[in-house]
């Protein structure tokens, strides 16, 4: 089953069962400074969260996601993107646990066909009435339900300890086990086992308390719930693959990239490849929602993306350009869902084109003074670079700090 298949027949399902789908939102958050981008599917129901707007009971959507919290292992990892797509199904003072968890379990059991013994579950260690719907309404033994801490499954996590005020609750999450087959190495407890082998595929938030200003949680008048799926990581599982990275979604990306390099990519060359594939993904859906490359803000993430991956594409002696070429391919694997992107393909492709270029001569400059001041700094037998220096890199030449 193709990505574009399992993103309509997650919001089909819920459609059938009372959803009204809800568009999208963009990148860039309306009415919402807080944000540089729009993370999360519940971020346009704040207000209906917060009772604001009674306009929806339910609701489920699709929605483009970048975040950048994990960007240093983007590529290392199977799971890890700074672009992803959420799906998610919300209820605004309607159903609650019992239900969240059974459309959970009847999609990936019934709807995408997951194997019932390959799925895990974690509840927060407090939350009984969670664990007793896993254990004795859907089954699972409790050898596959692992309970934790606030760290694991509360959010906000931190909130008992540092806040923020408002409402907040316990979360259930479902693994997926990839089996022994592609980790056959793994030994561990499930739950604490990090070689990628149990992928976490769907997070289960139960807003039920209100936290207040001393600190103590309250139950909430209205509960809610709040639930988010990766697209990447759920594709990944149903098309039986090892990484997000061989779905469909990323394989003409992949491909591509693969070709502009003069030898065949290394195990380690390839997470390289896969990292740039990630941040084409990430730059053209941000460029094409309005965050232009700059120096500031949104801007600036996205300029930080771009120089990213031409670096990673220098470092591995691809072609240039690197990105501009992969806009078609990125926006075909993306405009079934999202059909704006091919009306804002060529004014892209224009200030893709144009970043490329000046950051291709800004490196060509700042690699040779970078060069000169190493061998001073050598000659001196400096085992560093003077602040002075990777600011005058920066400031003078526009050779980012984190490249030097």
């Amino acid at each position: 089953m193709n990505s574009v298949a399992i993103r309509k027949r997650f919001l089909d399902f819920f459609s059938g069962r009372g959803h009204a789908i809800i568009k999208s939102d963009s990148l860039i958050p309306k009415n919402d400074p807080t944000l540089l981008f729009t993370g999360a599917g519940m971020n346009q129901f704040k207000e209906n969260f917060l009772g604001i707007k009674k306009n929806l009971n339910r609701a489920t959507s699709s929605q483009k996601c970048i975040r950048t919290g994990d960007l240093d292992v983007v590529g290392t990892t199977p799971y890890h993107h700074s672009f992803f797509e959420m799906l998610g199904n919300f209820s605004f003072n309607d159903y609650f646990k019992r239900e969240a968890i059974q459309f959970a379990w009847d999609f990936l059991t019934c709807e995408m066909k997951l194997a019932k013994e390959r799925l895990f579950v974690s509840v927060h260690n407090e939350d009984e009435e969670a664990f007793e719907i896993w254990t004795k309404e859907i089954k699972i033994p409790e050898t596959r339900i692992a309970r934790l801490g606030d760290d694991s499954n509360f959010w906000p996590a931190s909130v008992r300890t540092l806040g923020p005020n408002g409402p907040c609750g316990p979360c259930s999450e479902i693994f997926f086990d990839q089996g022994d087959q592609l980790y056959p190495n793994s030994r561990k407890h499930w739950s604490q086992d990090t070689s990628g082998r149990f992928g976490e595929i769907w997070n289960l938030v139960f807003t039920q308390f209100n936290r207040e200003e001393n600190g103590m949680l309250s139950p909430l008048g209205s509960k809610n719930i709040d639930t988010g799926m990766g697209l990447e990581r759920l594709a990944c599982f149903v098309q039986g693959k090892r990484t997000n990275f061989e779905t469909d979604l990323f394989e003409p990306l992949i491909a591509h990239l693969k070709k502009q390099m003069p030898d065949s990519p290394s195990p380690e060359t390839l997470k390289t490849v896969c990292a740039i594939a990630d941040h084409a993904r990430a730059v053209v859906i941000g460029i094409s929602d309005g965050a232009h490359p700059t120096n500031e803000g949104r801007g600036y993430v996205i300029r930080k993306l771009i120089r990213r991956a031409i670096w990673k594409g220098r470092t591995c002696n691809m072609t240039m350009p690197i990105l501009t070429p992969l806009i078609s391919t990125v926006i075909q694997t993306l405009s079934d869902a999202y059909p704006e992107l091919n009306q804002t393909e060529q004014s892209v492709r224009e200030i893709l084109n144009r970043e490329e270029q000046k950051f291709s001569e800004t490196l060509d400059v700042g690699l040779k003074l970078l060069s000169e001041l190493t061998v001073q700094a050598l000659k001196r037998k400096h085992k560093t670079l003077s602040g002075e220096d990777v600011f005058r890199l920066y400031d003078t030449f526009g050779f980012p700090d984190e490249l030097t």
